[in-house]
């Protein structure tokens, strides 16, 4: 299973925003079973679930990792391809005025090494700046590290 799975197209992103969906991630996130463990569990119709189950195979947020033969049946385990599901940035963005610029999103080329001093530095900043009680003139901010390429795609051993 990948580490991350950084969604770059609305299909995939409108199939995981289904809340119904994101439970059967979860659930399939602790181990894998099928479209009738599913529907046993949550006690709704398999069709329901094979459905949605469906929705995310098609769109590689989960995949087949083994299938069974039972009563001549074949079943088919699903999990999830990665641990964790993200959007990427730029899927998101919207600049209603050209002469705009995103100056708050930087791309870092940044070995491991100085990463983890990086993230030292900024956690201490956000604590600092965190403690502060809100002063006339302050905005509140969502700060996030985010890999980018293919290095977010790796397996995890």
């Amino acid at each position: 299973m990948k580490k991350l799975l950084v969604i770059d197209n609305l299909a995939q992103l409108k199939s995981v925003s289904d809340p119904f969906r994101i439970e059967l991630l979860t659930m399939l996130g602790e181990k894998p079973k099928t479209g009738q463990n599913l529907a046993d569990e949550l006690d709704i119709p398999r069709a329901k679930i094979h459905y949605h189950l469906n929705e995310l195979l098609k769109n590689g947020i989960i995949h087949v990792v083994k299938t069974e033969e039972k009563n001549s049946i074949i079943q088919k385990f699903y999990e999830p391809v990665a641990k964790k599901v993200v959007p990427n940035i730029d899927l998101l963005k919207y600049v209603p005025d050209e002469k705009k610029k995103d100056s708050m999103s930087y791309n870092l080329n940044i070995k491991e090494d100085d990463l983890k001093q990086f993230k030292k530095d900024l956690k201490n900043f956000v604590k600092k700046h965190s403690e502060k009680k809100s002063t006339k003139g302050t905005g509140e901010y969502k700060v996030q590290i985010m890999p980018l390429g293919d290095d977010s795609n790796e397996n995890e051993d």
